[in-house]
């Protein structure tokens, strides 16, 4: 089941989303559900110290910055194959 929100955020928030759900072929409100996901919003129990929140605003920063051209990038299970592959020809090479 579903609940509808409706929140007004700033023009260049907005358009950060955008870009970003583009780039994985979601629509803007699919990928504000996956952000809010990925923050642990409903697992948060206590509110953020100061340096906590100063942290969290120097990386959110650049969210959505760079474009790697591949829509896949972010794909956890890629990412460990290609790591597990690395690793095992490294230590194939000595």
């Amino acid at each position: 089941m579903g609940h509808k929100i409706t929140i007004t955020v700033p023009d260049e928030v907005y358009q950060t989303l955008v870009d970003a759900a583009r780039q994985f072929g979601l629509t803007p409100e699919e990928a504000a559900v996956e952000r809010l996901k990925q923050a642990g919003i409903a697992k948060r129990h206590r509110p953020l110290t100061e340096d906590e929140a100063e942290a969290a605003t120097r990386i959110e920063r650049h969210f959505g910055t760079w474009d790697s051209g591949d829509t896949r990038s972010a794909d956890n299970e890629r990412i460990e194959a290609d790591l597990a592959r690395e690793y095992a020809s490294a230590h194939e090479r000595r």
